[in-house]
């Protein structure tokens, strides 16, 4: 018998195999309990984390002859077939190679036909996101009448590609990432199956790279069960090409030192174990992101449990302006990093330039503003900018038009920070500051952006971006146009309709402007020759 690999082995032919998607699972065992079946649905979530899988399993227990409440019997012949790949009722497409009109409107056509010999007709359209705007175009149609007996299943990896015409027609389903403890258990339980010896350390860091995905991990550990005799650590750093983050962990001590020869060494120490240059940075950013999310966000950080103590210790000491500085100069390095020659030489330009920064920074000093908060500078171009954001601040001027003004500066940190939340940001939009509330509208029918706006995750990286241009903590509020009111400003009342708002919004933009502007004529040319008269 030909050799299947162990993802493949290890499938889930449950709905109660299915790991660490117990929302999924619960919904869809008492949908079809109470033959509640939707025509369409969505599943959307990272790679390797059940989508398809429980497409699949939907489909063996629509279709069993021997059902036991919501489980398939894994016995009949409609679920052998199912489980081999040849049930003529149930097939899966590839939407990132059949993305056009044609392909769907074959679709269609054979949608109209009846079963073979199932009850239901299965459709599973794995990235979805993938198809054509016209290719979307002709599924909808079939969407709104869909015929009796199919179920469409929808899959994607990046749900906010999909249209709302299409996500206003189907049941969604968010799978999350799988827990690295769940991961970790689920490693046990195949190598207990298979009887070989692992070090428990070995599984926790294959957990931990896995990011959670269990496809991933037990892609990794097939690989690592190559080996002959009981896998190490040191086997699972072999197998996917890492130094371990104890090598990362040494050179963040020699940045935290400020010793380029220090930095030199350790990376040399990597090169000289086979390691690529490239992957030496990559793991080092990794690192440092793992840091940056401890100090920012008191998130606990996804590495071996044993490094765990030591870059806790190292992030305090680093700070949040530290580790912006050197992930700042190691993400422009890396994205140079691909294309380099010299692959090495290119490595230790990059941190001998993060430590150069870091010597050479501006005193904290200036990166204060009026209220005395320091704001830490990525670079030194981020720093320019909230120095003169400081300025503004200081004389009075309304603080939503220097924030209107830079938006779009603002947009672009965000984009080079996280896309994903760049891409959520884009159809929202600043209409006033109340206190320490900056106000987001987002268009009517872009509630899924503004849902995933409200993530922390991205909430977190807007806010702290909007303290280093102004100097000031933003707390975020976002709204649908149609629920939103203007907060009143200090001492007036609220405002009864949505013309009055605009109006407000538009005459203070005005008034600011003014006085923006008058501020700026005293500072060029004094205040003796400047006079200011209203036009009537």
């Amino acid at each position: 018998m030909a050799y299947l690999a162990l993802y493949r082995e290890w499938r889930p032919k449950k709905f109660n195999e299915i790991v660490g998607q117990d929302h999924v699972r619960i919904t869809l065992t008492n949908a079809l309990k109470q033959n509640k079946v939707a025509h369409a649905y969505l599943f959307s979530g990272p790679r390797g984390t059940g989508k398809t899988t429980a497409a699949k399993v939907l489909a063996k227990a629509l279709n069993c002859t021997d059902r036991d409440g919501a489980e398939p019997c894994n016995k009949c012949i409609s679920c052998l077939e199912i489980d081999q790949g040849l049930a003529m009722d149930v097939l899966e497409i590839d939407a990132a190679s059949n993305r056009g009109i044609d392909e769907i409107r074959d679709l269609r056509e054979k949608v109209k036909l009846a079963s073979s010999g199932g009850k239901y007709k299965v459709y599973i359209i794995d990235e979805v996101h993938m198809l054509t705007p016209e290719a979307f175009n002709a599924l909808l149609k079939t969407l709104e009448e869909p015929p009796t007996n199919v179920v469409f299943v929808l899959a994607t990896t990046e749900a906010h590609k999909v249209p709302l015409t299409i996500l206003s027609r189907v049941q969604r389903f968010e799978f999350h990432r799988i827990s690295s403890e769940r991961i970790f258990g689920r490693l046990q339980e195949v190598c207990t199956a298979l009887g070989r010896e692992v070090e428990p350390k070995a599984l926790r860091v294959i957990a931990f790279k896995a990011e959670g995905g269990l496809r991933d991990a037990l892609s990794i550990l097939d690989q690592c069960l190559l080996q002959e005799g009981p896998i190490k650590v040191q086997h699972v750093y072999q197998v996917i090409g890492m130094v371990g983050e104890s090598c990362s962990a040494d050179l963040m001590d020699s940045l935290l030192e400020g010793d380029y020869g220090l930095a030199l060494a350790r990376l040399d120490e990597g090169v000289a174990l086979g390691r690529d240059p490239r992957q030496i940075i990559r793991e080092l950013l990794e690192y440092l992101r793992q840091a940056l999310l401890y100090v920012a966000g008191g998130q606990e950080p996804l590495i071996s449990p044993e490094i765990v103590p030591r870059l806790t210790a190292q992030s305090k000491r680093a700070g949040l302006s530290k580790l912006l500085a050197w992930i700042n100069v190691l993400l422009k390095g890396e994205s140079e990093l691909r294309y380099a020659t010299n692959a090495r030489l290119a490595a230790e330009m990059i941190l001998v330039q993060a430590l150069y920064e870091q010597m050479a920074g501006v005193p904290e000093r200036d990166a204060r503003v009026t209220n005395e908060k320091t704001v830490p500078a990525a670079n030194a171009e981020v720093l320019k900018k909230t120095s003169a954001t400081k300025a503004s601040v200081s004389t009075g001027v309304d603080l939503f038009s220097t924030l209107t003004a830079q938006w779009s500066e603002i947009l672009e940190e965000v984009k080079k920070l996280k896309r994903s939340t760049h891409a959520f940001l884009l159809e929202g939009r600043p209409v006033a500051i109340k206190e320490d509330s900056l106000y987001l509208v987002f268009k009517d029918g872009y509630s899924f952006h503004r849902d995933k706006f409200n993530q922390l995750e991205n909430k977190t990286v807007v806010e702290g971006i909007l303290e280093q241009f102004l100097g000031r903590k933003l707390s975020l509020t976002s709204l649908m146009e149609s629920e939103y009111e203007a907060p009143a400003r200090e001492n007036s009342q609220s405002f009864k309709t949505k013309a009055k708002v605009t109006d407000s919004i538009t005459d203070n933009s005005q008034e600011n402007n003014e006085e923006f502007c008058v501020q700026k004529a005293v500072e060029l040319f004094g205040s003796e020759l400047v006079q200011v008269t209203k036009e009537k």
